[in-house]
């Protein structure tokens, strides 16, 4: 059973365990003193093997062990694993050992810690604390010295320095030291850092203020252009290094087309996408024309530019992609009076009125807190998808603008604001959108069968594509002890991007006759409706599954994959609708000018016969043609007997009287 572990075999098992569990899944239950082997006593069996799944693969005889055992062997590992990892940490990882070491707390956790069994978590009242085993406290203060630390922290600002470079091309000096306080904690001055990395790092002075550049990449005085105009965003480091790794991949990949070594491609990409903010075309033009591209890969690589278009950072504009440098050109004249939209607005440049004007479609923005704030309720909570994008959001609220997407995204549909602070640019978030995003539930923290309201809700109108409201309510009421107002559903309907029409909830955008005079009629006449659960995610399977299969044959046909995309969500739609039937396909297909065969009208009925009775039909209120099947026949109320709803009476003489 024992076996020795490198760290290329842990990390990725690290990685899978955090995708399978939460941190709080190894919570103590109640605060541990001692060595390693107290704290795994005080774990149940189940998040022994959890921390196990690091070391052991899942087929391992290892948990077949006794309990005693599995902390024996574990115990053994996790201290040779601790070893080599504290000699290697990154310097944020030794400044939480550092804390834990003197017995101070500290915010966050390296989950890196938590999941392999260095470090502990549990409750003290309403906090988290973190703790680390004594042992394992001597073995880092005796492993661990100022050396290694200051080796670590020099590793971390050449990775920021470089990554700054993919973000800002000349990096000035300041956007890098400002991020380190007193002379870099004392573990070395600048010039014994600048000393350290001057084969990877050189300093360019231009007009009297010094920049990074990478040493081994050729340099033109063309980067210097509008130097001093430059607005430059404070990123976090994960953030920069992260868009470093897609230039590298973008670089990769343009390398294998156009066949040239990585030192050329890099020149390239910098000329001519990392530069200057240009359109599509002219990048891809100048491509063709130096490097002489096939008509075969000019395509392959206009599909690779398209896919990091929107998210390049330019240069000439301080590194800042076109959604930041429209947000930065929304900055408010000065800080307003309070937090509220009118008091935003009311700061707006003349530049910011013409910008909104023209996002809103508006003549002038006497009404513009009003259609922000509905167009928030109707399209912009679209873009909060889950809970840690809600925490991350609000808590930017009053802080630097460090670049976050959603946040960009809402100063640019007037959701949020931009003033600045001295050199710094501060974020606003409008008291009225905070409280839309506070009336509602994203947490994680389910109810009913593992689900959140609105996906609750939302799983409804699939299931059903149009529903009454006062049944939607009831149901909600009924099966998940949901009880909400017509109002409030209308809000919530809208931020699921669907429709409120008349008296009903629609997944489309509106009815027709097909829906008035079949659909609806069938739904009341059928009167059951479904109940959905977690388990309702897996039943739409069949449907995602159909809906891909159909795509990816007609694109064969019609070599154009959005009007692949189209035909087949309105093939799905009739199967919803219980509407198709195979004829249906010629006149689409005439429609869009795509040429088949019986054979591939043939192969498409067969795709959708495999699937159409496993999909949800509106029509029986979200039960599919197999569950409609298997019900058991209602027997057939005589007209003497008793009447079903219990009254006494004949069934002639009661409900039997209008039937």
């Amino acid at each position: 059973m024992e076996k020795n572990f490198d760290l290329s075999e842990i990390l990725p098992n690290i990685e899978k365990v955090g995708e399978e569990y939460d941190s709080s899944d190894l919570m103590l239950e109640n605060k541990v003193d001692g060595d390693l082997k107290d704290f795994l006593k005080a774990l149940d069996e189940e998040q022994i093997d959890v921390i196990a799944s690091v070391y052991y693969d899942d087929e391992d005889s290892f948990f077949k062990k006794s309990l005693n055992s599995k902390i024996e062997y574990l115990e053994k590992n996790i201290i040779e694993s601790y070893k080599e990892i504290i000699r290697n940490a990154s310097y944020k990882q030794y400044v939480i050992l550092d804390k834990l070491s003197n017995n101070e707390d500290v915010t966050n956790m390296s989950e890196l810690f938590l999941y392999s069994g260095f470090c502990y978590s549990y409750y003290d009242k309403t906090e988290v604390k973190y703790l680390l085993p004594t042992d394992l406290k001597k073995i880092y203060l005796k492993e661990v010295d100022s050396t290694i630390k200051g080796n670590s922290l020099k590793g971390e600002i050449l990775t920021r320095i470089m990554a700054l470079f993919f973000s800002n091309g000349l990096v000035p000096t300041d956007l890098v030291y400002n991020h380190y306080e007193d002379d870099f904690y004392g573990y070395f001055t600048k010039d014994e850092l600048l000393e350290e990395i001057d084969t990877a790092v050189s300093i360019k002075k231009i007009n009297n203020k010094e920049y990074f550049w990478l040493t081994d990449t050729p340099y033109k005085n063309l980067y210097e252009e509008s130097i001093d105009d430059r607005v430059y965003i404070r990123r976090d480091l994960d953030d920069i290094v992260t868009y470093m790794m897609s230039i590298l991949m973008l670089i990769e990949e343009v390398s294998k087309i156009i066949k040239k070594p990585y030192k050329e491609t890099l020149s390239l990409i910098i000329s001519k996408v990392l530069l200057k903010e240009r359109s599509l075309d002219d990048i891809l033009d100048d491509f063709v024309s130096e490097v002489g591209l096939s008509k075969k890969d000019s395509s392959r690589l206009d599909d690779i530019l398209i896919d990091y278009y929107d998210d390049l950072r330019y240069w000439e504009n301080g590194g800042n992609t076109q959604d930041e440098i429209l947000a930065l050109n929304l900055v408010l004249k000065e800080k307003p009076n309070n937090s509220s939209i009118k008091s935003c607005l009311k700061q707006l440049t003349d530049n910011a009125k013409e910008e909104f004007k023209d996002t809103y479609n508006i003549g002038d923005v006497s009404s513009l807190d009003e259609i922000i704030v509905d167009d928030f309720c109707n399209e912009g909570y679209l873009t909060i998808d889950n809970d840690d994008d809600m925490i991350e959001l609000l808590a930017l609220d009053g802080k630097e603008y460090n670049g976050n997407a959603t946040v960009t995204s809402f100063i640019i549909n007037g959701y949020a604001y931009l003033y600045k602070d001295k050199d710094n640019f501060k974020v606003i978030i409008p008291d009225e959108i905070k409280d839309v995003i506070n009336n509602f539930d994203l947490s994680d923290d389910y109810g009913f069968n593992g689900l959140n309201d609105r996906e609750i809700i939302n799983l409804y109108m699939l299931y059903n594509g149009i529903i009454e409201k006062k049944i939607l309510q009831r149901l909600l009421q009924e099966n998940h002890d949901l009880e909400y107002t017509i109002d409030e559903l209308d809000t919530v309907i809208k931020t699921l991007d669907m429709y409120c029409i008349d008296n009903y909830y629609c997944v489309l955008e509106e009815t027709d006759e097909v829906i008035d005079k079949f659909l609806l009629p069938s739904k009341k006449n059928f009167k059951k409706y479904k109940k959905v659960d977690f388990d309702s995610y897996y039943e739409l399977d069949s449907l995602n599954t159909l809906e891909s299969e159909l795509r990816s044959y007609i694109n064969k046909l019609c070599k154009n994959e959005d009007n692949a995309r189209e035909i087949g969500m309105y093939l799905i739609t009739l199967i919803n609708m219980n509407c198709y039937v195979p004829d249906i396909l010629i006149p689409i297909f005439e429609d869009y000018k795509i040429k088949a065969s019986n054979t591939d009208y043939k192969n498409i009925n067969n795709i959708i016969n495999k699937s159409k009775n496993d999909i949800p039909i509106w029509a029986f209120n979200g039960y599919t043609k197999k569950e409609v099947n298997s019900m058991p026949k209602e027997k057939k109320v005589g007209r003497n007997d008793p009447c079903p709803c219990g009254s006494g009476k004949k069934y002639k003489k009661c409900c039997g009287k209008n039937a």
